[in-house]
């Protein structure tokens, strides 16, 4: 069954949005290459309710074709670099995490 993994991320005051738009792209394209990875969309909350998101700034939706896939996603070395640029651009344990099977 597919699963989707739901990410919430808090930016840093200061982050740079050249390291942020480098981090999206980056995840973006990790699709093509992770086994199981079948789409990765990126982005910051919809405006019209964006109050709602709680200060979170950027938000990830990934759907793997299998759960687990995850176990892939997470040690993939192109997840690694995606990771470098996360510890640079958003506040430490401020991520909320979430995975879905459908």
């Amino acid at each position: 069954m597919p699963v989707y993994h739901v990410a919430l991320f808090k930016l840093k005051a200061d982050a740079d949005q050249k390291k942020i738009r480098e981090w999206k792209r980056l995840a973006e394209e990790m699709v093509g290459q992770v086994p199981g990875l079948m789409d990765l969309q990126a982005g910051p909350p919809v405006e019209f309710t964006a109050a709602l998101a709680k200060g979170f700034d950027m938000g990830v939706v990934v759907l793997l074709d299998y759960v687990e896939s995850l176990a892939t996603f997470f040690t993939h070395p192109s997840h690694e670099e995606v990771n470098e640029l996360y510890e640079a651009v958003c506040e430490h344990g401020s991520t909320i995490g979430f995975d879905i099977e459908f």
